[in-house]
């Protein structure tokens, strides 16, 4: 078998250079993924991620070594990433950082830092589980907001909705906005004799989306009620971030 691995090397790097490589960023990138599914238990998140993290660190190490030591080889490989457009949108920033530890871990174990690789992953993962132990005790429970709000003539609901988020929650930031404008024909019925022409009133309608943080997962309805009865509101969705672990995340419907 050896003499058979002798005779399958390219003269650029070694075929038991390459399965070790690939090995080592295998487990890991395994190893970050696990914790990432650990620390997102109970939350919603996408078993796709999950799989990503994995395949990215082994893609990493893949590229470093196609790589190798030719500069010519590292520019076309960067130039024919660089035409690569990636569209997902990342809901927390940490999942970012899980994404550069995977290629990282790739990256060293391509590059032939192997112990590299395995001292920083075993760092990486000692410092966010313990920021995640250290974190945990907290009752605080973060949801996306969904929101239709209609306005007509000079009313302002955003701004009563606003003040109800400040006294409902712990915290709340806009993530997605969007307008639409729309003429809006009144007819009176009863005095159509009365009347020549229709009257046409502005009406805005503002989809919104919204990142809030409540203080319990029993102030949902509470907060779903005080939204309820801004008069400007024609739309509430309130979803937890509590549902079955493996589930995606959703997309906006509007």
């Amino acid at each position: 078998m050896g003499q058979l691995l002798d005779v399958i090397d390219s003269g650029t790097t070694p075929l038991r250079q390459v399965a070790l490589s690939i090995l080592s960023a295998y487990l890991m990138s395994h190893a970050i993924a696990a914790l990432y599914a650990w620390t997102r238990r109970g939350q919603e998140h996408s078993r796709n991620f999950v799989k990503a993290l994995v395949i990215g660190g082994i893609v990493g190490a893949m590229i470093m070594l196609a790589i190798g030591n030719s500069l010519a080889r590292g520019v076309g490989i960067v130039g024919a990433l660089a035409l690569i457009r990636f569209r997902t949108n990342l809901r927390d920033p940490l999942d970012m950082i899980f994404i550069f530890a995977a290629f990282a871990a790739g990256i060293s174990a391509g590059a032939g830092n192997i112990e590299t690789g395995f001292v920083g992953t075993a760092i990486f993962l000692l410092v966010v589980y313990v920021l995640h132990i250290s974190g945990g005790g907290t009752s605080q429970v973060e949801a996306d907001l969904r929101l239709r709000i209609v306005n007509v003539g000079d009313a302002d609901g955003e701004a009563v909705v606003k003040e109800v988020l400040r006294g409902q929650t712990n915290g709340f930031a806009l993530l997605k906005r969007r307008t639409v404008v729309a003429k809006d024909k009144d007819k009176d019925k009863d005095k159509v004799a009365e009347k020549t022409a229709d009257q046409t009133v502005d009406k805005t309608e503002h989809r919104l989306m919204y990142r809030v943080v409540l203080r319990h997962t029993d102030d949902e309805a509470a907060l779903a009620r005080a939204l309820s009865l801004v008069p400007s509101v024609s739309e509430v969705a309130l979803s937890l971030d509590d549902a079955t672990p493996g589930t995606s995340a959703g997309g906006d419907d509007d």
